[in-house]
């Protein structure tokens, strides 16, 4: 566990304080849930999701894409402002097992230099386009690859009734829960899934603040090789 705390502390750098505060909280460790939302930021959908998150004082993770960056920097602030965690997605959804290393290299390094621009700071997680990833991607990325436990396909879309019921029905203590902000029924969603899930008492945190606080029993989270 300190290794990972460790390891988080000099990924994070100078954002890694509130990891490790969270980390130190002496809170049960059943009632953590991270929220995860791929693809964006869409502006009209990522500013609803980001006003229910603001509404109920909760935080959630963001793995945007580099290529969706530019024109939509006001949301990362934003979304930064709010407490919640920007992850790196890649520059251009690339299912990263198809791709060389230095194209998976410069996937990952592409899309951490627009947030440097805008944040002035890169991601210290990322998500696997797809969730594919194989042992040379692993070599390659010096950072947690992040998964989920539930998946919601609410790309699809889904009713926003059904997509509620299905996320407040399946989560549970530790859950890494894949949305998208993509389709308005998901942004609608929200207005129900997390006073829901705040009923039923669970805390949300950013995935590395998940993994800080749950260590190894982190399931959907894989790390670094040699991590």
């Amino acid at each position: 566990m300190l290794a990972l705390l460790t390891l988080f502390s000099v990924l994070l750098g100078s954002n890694g304080e509130g990891v490790q505060a969270a980390a130190a909280a002496d809170a049960p460790q059943e009632t953590y849930i991270a929220l995860t939302f791929d693809d964006g930021p869409y502006p009209k959908v990522t500013a609803h999701i980001l006003d229910v998150l603001e509404k109920h004082g909760v935080s959630a993770t963001f793995f945007v894409l580099g290529s969706r960056v530019a024109g939509r920097e006001e949301l990362l602030l934003r979304m930064e402002a709010l407490g919640c965690e920007i992850g790196n997605h890649t520059f251009s959804h690339a299912d990263l097992t198809s791709l060389s290393k230095e194209q998976i290299e410069k996937e990952i390094a592409d899309t951490n230099a627009e947030f440097k621009r805008v944040l002035g700071h890169g991601a210290a997680v990322v998500r696997p386009p797809y969730g594919r990833y194989n042992d040379s991607v692993r070599s390659v990325i010096a950072y947690p690859l992040i998964l989920w436990t539930v998946d919601t396909n609410d790309w699809r879309p889904r009713n926003a009734e059904e997509l509620a019921s299905a996320v407040i029905g399946e989560a549970e203590a530790g859950s890494v829960i894949l949305m998208h902000d993509q389709q308005e029924s998901t942004a609608a969603a929200m207005d129900a899934i997390i006073p829901a899930l705040i009923e039923k008492g669970f805390r949300f945190v950013t995935v590395s603040e998940l993994l800080a606080i749950r260590g190894e029993s982190c399931n959907a989270i894989k790390m670094p090789e040699g991590g």
